[in-house]
């Protein structure tokens, strides 16, 4: 190619001014050169200034001249091919115990009070409070849902007036399990992303997704080995779901490195973090899905597995309890748990849906409850899946759950519809309490006493 660089509006500057400035209204094109003279008169008539500065040639050379004078010189072979191949090797990180330290004997009732009112699960009501979500009044679900203003886990907008589609956006990210497996974090942040989508009424036929890689140095081979796992995570969970990666970014070297009080080297390395946010179609805007619950005798239902999936979970984290299994994306059962969700939400047959993540069925239950202002009666003792403890039960974080109300009368139609997947009749959304049994266990909590843990760690901010 040969190049020119015309200086328009750029006198007084030298060559590798031009040449390297990141001046940001500015796009290079290349144009047929039989439809250059009307590619022209189309910017002149937008008021777009478009310099021809070059053409392709048969030369094999990129040559940059500036008022005449060749500034750059170089063969195509070399500017591609030329600059030497850095080999970095990866090593696999050994991991630590999946069995879990000794669990200490927990007040099972209080820990469900405890972990509502941890910063990764509870209200963060004042940062979504300060920003402007009503922008050209498009907004169909609400960053707050509920008259208990819950934050959401997605949002439905209405880009185009006259029509009844909606955009949904949502996201998914577990920098915890990193600490364990970032192949089973990045794992879970996309079935977090598709599985938020999903709850706000998306389909997965039209659902695609974005990664925001946060990572630390990558150098190092057990991190590089980290690295790689996460990536392999992403190909294999986003072909399974059939949701393509549109777009992302990576953000690395997250490390800080300096000195303490006394004079010794800190270095501090953010989590391997994977960011997936989501976007996709919901068909009908007046069959966008919030979280809250709606009526009195709305049937409760979980679908998907509850196994004893502890690891890095933040029932662990208020323990202090170090190994357990994290979470393992099981993609085939959970797409077709999330199908069968997505036709009984078209079907008009659900009152709210919430994904079951950090903070496990407890902060799910919780959460709904407090965005209603509804209390539940709900047996958890025969829930699907390998979980038999209470605390397992309340708190793990497997994958692929979701908690629905069920309109009162349509129960039946929703669990033909449920066939095929890994469901439960939990109990019934109710005026009074909200009541859980485990086996011989009961716990029994007000609604207040849910709001208040919930809203209680930021409540002053």
């Amino acid at each position: 190619m040969d190049l020119k660089l015309v200086p328009l509006k750029y006198e007084g500057l030298s060559p590798w001014q031009i040449w390297l400035s990141e001046s940001q209204e500015r796009m290079t094109l290349a144009v047929p050169k039989k439809n250059w003279a009307a590619f022209k008169k189309i910017m002149d008539r937008y008021g777009v200034e478009a310099t021809r500065i070059g053409e392709f040639t048969k030369t094999g050379k990129c040559v940059v001249r500036f008022r005449g004078e060749v500034v750059m010189d170089m063969s195509l072979s070399f500017l591609h091919d030329g600059r030497p191949v850095q080999i970095q090797r990866s090593r696999k990180k050994e991991s630590g115990s999946k069995k879990a330290a000794q669990m200490p004997n927990v007040d099972v009732r209080k820990a469900m009070l405890d972990v509502l009112a941890r910063p990764s699960v509870g209200s963060t009501a004042f940062i979504a409070a300060q920003y402007d979500h009503e922008v050209q009044g498009m907004s169909v679900t609400k960053p707050l849902q509920g008259r208990g203003r819950v934050n959401a886990e997605s949002g439905v907008l209405k880009p185009l007036p006259g029509s009844k589609r909606g955009v949904v956006l949502s996201h998914g990210y577990c920098p915890w399990y990193s600490t364990l497996d970032t192949y089973a974090m990045a794992a879970a942040a996309i079935d977090t992303a598709v599985r938020n989508a999903v709850c706000a009424g998306a389909s997965r036929d039209y659902l695609a997704i974005l990664d925001n890689f946060c990572w630390s140095s990558s150098e190092k081979p057990e991190r590089l080995w980290e690295l790689k796992q996460a990536a392999k995570a992403c190909y294999d969970i986003a072909t399974r779901y059939g949701t393509p990666f549109i777009s992302g970014k990576d953000s690395m070297h997250n490390d800080f490195r300096g000195f303490d009080d006394s004079g010794k080297p800190v270095h501090i390395a953010a989590l391997p973090t994977l960011l997936v946010s989501a976007i996709g179609v919901v068909p009908d805007i007046a069959r966008a899905m919030t979280l809250d619950f709606k009526e009195v005798g709305d049937g409760l239902y979980i679908v998907g597995k509850t196994n004893d999936e502890l690891g890095a979970s933040e029932y662990f984290e208020y323990l202090g309890a170090k190994g357990g299994s994290v979470p393992v994306v099981d993609a085939k059962q959970n797409a077709r748990s999330y199908d069968a969700v997505t036709k009984a939400i078209e079907k008009g047959l659900i009152a709210s849906a919430i994904g079951v993540g950090r903070g496990g069925l407890a902060a799910a239950l919780a959460k709904s409850a407090v965005g209603g202002q509804l209390g539940f009666s709900a047996n958890l003792t025969s829930v699907p899946g390998e979980a038999k403890r209470a605390d397992s039960i309340l708190f793990s974080e497997s994958q692929g759950r979701v908690l629905l109300s069920v309109r009162k009368g349509k129960e039946k139609e929703f669990e033909r519809t449920l066939q095929g997947t890994a469901y439960a009749r939990l109990g019934e959304v109710s005026k009074g309490a909200c009541a859980i049994t485990i086996g011989k266990e009961k716990f029994e909590y007000s609604i207040s006493a849910l709001t208040e843990s919930y809203r209680s760690f930021f409540k002053h901010w």
